[in-house]
């Protein structure tokens, strides 16, 4: 178990100027929507990490122009940060929103984390990752309450997909906030 200050940790109050930025910057600076929110950690790893809230906030931006042809995903980066110390992730994702109703949607995004857990540990509550780098995806059901508010329920995986071993994995799951501009 890290009970020290990780690399990743550290980089929260990064995140935090990051996300206090793209709020105020907004459209100038291509940033279209920041998302923040409350995660149960690590609901189906092998280890079951212990019990712990995770703080989770993203930003997404414009789609670019030369991502047209995969019907323009949202470029997002973000981090899920464990308040007990256990694997926390920085990651950068290609997203997508489809639009059920007028007020409900699914979102999904992929792409590629870092993270400061275990690479190979032998210590029954704490996963095993493999790879310092790893796939990340993501699923949403949300809510517009307005046009700019959105409410919705995440499940977050991280995973090597078996490119390196051991493979454990993570999946987090809980809600967040969403503002739009």
């Amino acid at each position: 178990m890290k009970n020290n200050i990780s690399w990743l940790g550290v980089s929260a109050q990064a995140f935090a100027v990051c996300l206090t930025l793209g709020f105020a910057s907004s459209a100038s600076a291509g940033v279209n929507e920041v998302r923040g929110g409350f995660y149960a950690h690590d609901i189906a790893g092998p280890a079951h990490e212990d019990d712990a809230v995770n703080i989770n906030g993203e930003i997404l931006f414009d789609s670019p122009d030369f991502l047209s042809w995969a019907f323009s995903p949202r470029p997002r980066l973000g981090a899920t940060l464990n308040t007990n110390g256990d694997t926390s992730l920085a990651y950068l994702d290609l997203g997508w929103t489809i639009d059920l109703t007028d007020t409900l949607f699914l979102d999904f995004s992929v792409g590629g984390a870092v993270h400061d857990g275990e690479l190979d540990s032998a210590a029954r509550d704490e996963n095993s990752y493999g790879c310092r780098a790893n796939f990340h995806e993501s699923i949403s059901l949300g809510y517009r309450m307005s046009s700019a508010w959105s409410v919705m329920v995440t499940a977050e995986h991280m995973s090597n997909a078996w490119l390196c071993e051991p493979n454990d994995g993570i999946t987090n799951v809980g809600a967040r906030v969403a503002y739009s501009f």
